[in-house]
Formats: C-alpha cells, structure tokens, sequence
C-alpha cells in the first residue's frame, strides 16, 4: 500500500517536473526568437545584451531543446556589438 502510493506520487512529480521544463523551453525559445529577430534587424547587439542571449541559448540547448534555435544564436553571436552610428 505504501509503496503504491509512494509510485503514485513519483509518477505524479515526474509530470508536473516533465511538464515545467516542456514550459520553460516554450519560454526560453520566445524569447530567444523575439530577441534574436530584434538584434538581426538592428544589425548589432549590446555586449550585455549579447551575453544575456547567450545564457538563455544556453540554457535552453541544456534542458533538452532541439537544434533549431542554434542558427539563429549563430546569427545573433557574430553580430557586431555596436551600431556604426554610436560609440560603445
């Protein structure tokens, strides 16, 4: 009896878990996309910004994500980190 409930609640937290990693990779990728397009448009990103990017990209690729986010990240990490109109 204990050991069938003890399953249940394993099976139970292998879900919810399942279910909140599904989540954050659905997250990390819209925002890899929205801000990915952003700084490909600009045709430059802020070294700070850069390197938030790369964190997320990151994370994303370590939680199991596929490889479709890693042409995009290719892109956005050789982009120039300043704008020819500014100073950095």
């Amino acid at each position: 009896m204990v050991a069938t409930a003890l399953l249940a609640r394993l099976r139970k937290q292998k879900k919810e878990s399942e279910s909140i990693r599904e989540g954050m990779l659905s997250l990390l990728r819209a925002e890899l996309i929205r801000s990915g397009e952003k700084y490909m448009e600009r045709e430059y990103v802020a070294i700070y910004a850069k390197d938030a990017y790369d964190k997320a990209y990151i994370a994303y690729h370590g939680l199991g994500g596929n490889g479709t986010m890693t042409q995009l990240h290719t892109k956005v990490m050789e982009l120039p980190t300043q704008n020819d109109n500014q100073e950095e």
